[in-house]
C-alpha cells in the first residue's frame, strides 16, 4: 500500500511532466469508516495510487475525481456510509460519515516551437514564463547549445527535420508553431495531417500563399490547409521577436480556452455605458 510519501512523489513527478491529475484527501471522519487519514492519487487516465478505504466509497470517488480532472475543478463531497437510498450515500455498512477533497492539478499547456531562429527564442522565452512546457525542435544541432534559452527548454535535434516531426504522435493538448529558417514546408508535410491543439505557420502573407499554393499542388486539400493558422498570430502592429512572440502566444491562448478575441471595452460599450 503506497505512504504519503509515495503519493507525493508520484504528485511531484506527474506535475513536471505536466501531466493532469488529482488529489483525494479525508478531511474528517466520524463513525465507523474504511479509513480516517488517507491519500487516493487519480491519474487522467483513471490508475491509481494509494488508496482510502476501497469499495464501493473509493470507486464513486474515483468517477468524480475524473469528472473533476476534465473540468480542473476541485470538488468537497460528504457521504454517509450507510444502506440509505439517499444520494449523498454509498451502500456500505460501516454506518459513519466521510467528508473529502478532491484538488486537481491540471496539465500544463505545452508548446512546440519547430524552428529556433530569433522569433523561435523569444516565443520560447514568453512560453516559459507563462508556464508552458516548452519544446525546441531544429535541424541544427548548434541550437541546442545556446545559453539565451531558458533552461527548462527540451530539444529535438535532427537534420532530417521532416523524420523528426513525422515521428511524433498526435497530440491534441500540444500547440506547435512552425517558424524555421528554411524547411516550413518540409516541416509541415510532416504535422498537418495529424492532431493538435493548435498548428501555426510564421510568415508573409505573400509566403503563406505560395507555400499552400505548393502545398495544394502536392495533393492536400484546401479543407486541410484552412486549419493552419497562418500567417501566425493576431494583428497588433508587431514588428520585432518579441512583438511577435506577443502576438502569436495571444492567438494560441484564444484558441486554448475558446475565447473570441476583442476589446474588453466593448462589452462595456455594446452594454452601454
Amino acid at each position: 500500500m503506497a505512504g504519503d510519501a509515495e503519493i507525493l512523489a508520484e504528485a511531484a513527478a506527474l506535475s513536471a511532466q505536466g501531466r493532469a491529475f488529482a488529489l483525494v484527501s479525508i478531511l474528517s471522519s466520524s463513525g465507523s469508516t474504511p479509513r480516517t487519514r488517507a491519500r487516493l492519487l487519480v491519474r487522467a487516465d483513471g490508475s491509481t495510487l494509494g488508496t482510502i478505504g476501497g469499495g464501493s466509497l473509493e470507486t464513486k470517488v474515483i468517477s468524480e475525481a475524473l469528472a473533476c480532472i476534465a473540468e480542473s475543478k476541485p470538488k468537497l463531497l460528504r457521504y454517509e456510509l450507510t444502506e440509505s437510498q439517499d444520494i449523498n450515500s454509498i451502500s456500505m455498512h460501516c454506518g459513519g460519515t466521510q467528508e473529502l477533497y478532491i484538488d486537481v492539478i491540471p496539465a500544463r499547456r505545452r508548446i512546440l516551437i519547430v524552428g529556433a531562429g530569433h522569433v523561435g527564442l523569444a516565443l520560447a522565452r514568453l512560453a516559459d514564463y507563462l508556464g508552458f512546457l516548452v519544446e525546441v525542435a531544429d535541424d541544427r544541432d548548434v541550437a541546442a547549445q545556446r545559453e539565451d534559452f531558458p533552461r527548462t527548454v527540451v530539444f529535438y535535434m535532427d537534420q532530417d527535420l521532416g523524420a523528426l516531426l513525422s515521428r511524433l504522435p498526435d497530440d491534441p493538448s500540444r500547440a506547435i508553431v512552425v517558424a524555421t529558417h528554411s524547411r516550413d514546408a518540409e516541416a509541415l508535410r510532416a504535422l498537418i495531417k495529424k492532431s493538435w491543439a493548435y498548428l501555426g505557420l510564421l510568415g508573409s502573407r505573400k509566403k503563406v500563399s505560395t507555400l499552400f499554393k505548393d502545398l495544394k499542388a502536392e495533393g492536400f486539400s484546401e479543407a486541410l490547409l484552412s486549419t493552419i493558422h497562418a500567417p501566425v498570430g493576431l494583428e497588433i502592429g508587431a514588428e520585432t521577436p518579441e512583438e511577435i512572440a506577443v502576438s502569436i502566444i495571444s492567438e494560441i491562448l484564444s484558441v486554448l480556452t475558446k475565447t473570441r478575441v476583442h476589446h474588453l471595452r466593448e462589452d462595456i460599450i455594446n452594454k452601454g455605458m
